[in-house]
């Protein structure tokens, strides 16, 4: 492999296989690692692919930081054939490990709401980082964003996917999750969907309600149909009523959260789902979570976290 200098590089062991191509380490640079894409996506789409690579290139110094993996140095192959590029390598622990019932202690030892809270924060100011960029994530995953332990680190990965706008040229995020994507997208080809800070603002409200409550998805109804069914329906088990609320430790974390939250969820998740202007926006979730952080500092909530046991987390599962 050689760089845009065309330097030799040499790669380290893989350290991940994807959709659309592998991750590897560079052997003499442990702060960096290199996305090597398949020959068929090569083939197949290499030209867009590096169009996109670059636009977000130019995109890099002015509005990107490390708190975001995104593209630095084009890569080739020996026969100077593009077929990649570095980038600064994600350090601490998946999201995904903290918003578990389960798993939480052993990958986030001490983890409290406090904690939680300035993750959350943070992730949020990175949120609205891309989207002054004029960048949207799409592809909101909790395993695409990284936290470091005993920190309030964080860092998002996967970032080729993302949509932006460059002169004049649209790159859409062409991947997604139904059950992170609003309703005004489903059924809809992820390619074809042009997002927004609105339609940004639902995915992320299910990331903030899926860390406040160790795991649990809005939708998530117990008895019910399955969250994106729920989730099209605008049917929110914990709004105004809260008649499919689990009892016990799910609902012990959910009255955890400050009135103003709560309301912000019902919202967002109910008329929200429907009306993306009813949406709470990231300056609004800001806002409620920094007071929310101050809060807990000044002992005016608990920092506690209500454990779900995992006769609780099974049965949560069973009934999607």
């Amino acid at each position: 492999m050689t760089d845009s200098l065309g330097k030799t590089r040499r790669l380290g062991k893989r350290l991940e296989r994807g959709g659309e191509g592998e991750i590897f380490a560079l052997q003499e640079r442990p702060d960096v690692i290199v996305k090597w894409y398949y020959p068929e996506v090569l083939d197949k789409r290499g030209d867009e692919l590096r169009r996109k690579v670059e636009a977000m290139r130019e995109l890099r110094d002015a509005h990107m930081t490390r708190d975001v993996c995104w593209p630095l140095i084009r890569v080739f192959d020996d026969e100077h054939r593009w077929i990649g590029f570095a980038m600064y390598r994600a350090r601490g622990v998946r999201m995904g490990f903290l918003a578990h019932a389960l798993l939480y202690q052993r990958y986030f030892p001490g983890l409290d709401r406090r904690h939680i809270v300035g993750y959350l924060l943070r992730f949020i100011e990175v949120v609205q980082q891309l989207h002054r960029a004029g960048v949207c994530i799409g592809d909101y995953n909790l395993n695409n964003i990284f936290c470091v332990p005993s920190t309030q680190e964080v860092t998002l990965i996967d970032c080729d996917s993302y949509q932006l706008r460059m002169g004049g040229t649209f790159y859409p995020c062409p991947v997604g999750s139904p059950d992170m994507t609003p309703k005004e997208h489903q059924g809809v080809a992820f390619r074809d969907i042009v997002r927004s800070p609105r339609s940004e603002a639902f995915s992320l409200a299910i990331v903030l309600f899926k860390c406040l409550m160790l795991g649990r998805h809005p939708y998530d109804i117990v008895g019910g149909d399955d969250p994106v069914r729920n989730l099209r329906r605008g049917n929110f088990a914990y709004g105004r009523g809260q008649r499919d609320v689990p009892q016990g430790a799910w609902y012990a974390l959910w009255r955890e959260l400050p009135e103003s939250i709560r309301d912000m969820f019902v919202t967002t998740f109910t008329v929200g789902a429907n009306a993306p202007s009813r949406r709470a926006t990231t300056a609004q979730w800001h806002a409620a979570l920094t007071d929310y952080r101050q809060r807990l500092e000044d002992g005016k909530c608990s920092r506690e976290l209500t454990r779900p046991s995992a006769q609780q987390t099974t049965q949560v599962l069973h009934a999607r």
